[in-house]
């Protein structure tokens, strides 16, 4: 399993290292609004992070509390067709 270094953030702004094991869709349905004029039935979906703590736990997290760790020695494994190096 390849996994990315990279730092979660809570609700204060501390950072916790972390790996990334992937991004997910989390989805759920729900039913109508009991109210008069409320929301129809439907489906509420965000995206998340799956991530292993150092504790051992894997837990998913919001998907923009993630930092990856050193991105421009992920970013400098691949090229870009326009032929810039550096933009």
């Amino acid at each position: 399993m390849n996994m990315t270094p990279c730092f979660v953030s809570d609700d204060s702004g501390e950072k916790t290292r972390a790996l990334l094991i992937g991004f997910y869709q989390k989805a759920w349905t729900h039913g109508a609004s009991i109210a008069i004029g409320g929301f129809p039935a439907g489906q509420v979906a965000f995206p998340v992070a799956v991530v292993l703590l150092e504790s051992g736990d894997v837990v998913t997290v919001d998907a923009k509390s993630v930092t990856i760790d050193a991105p421009e020695e992920i970013f400098s494994q691949y090229a870009w067709m326009d032929g810039e190096k550096d933009a």
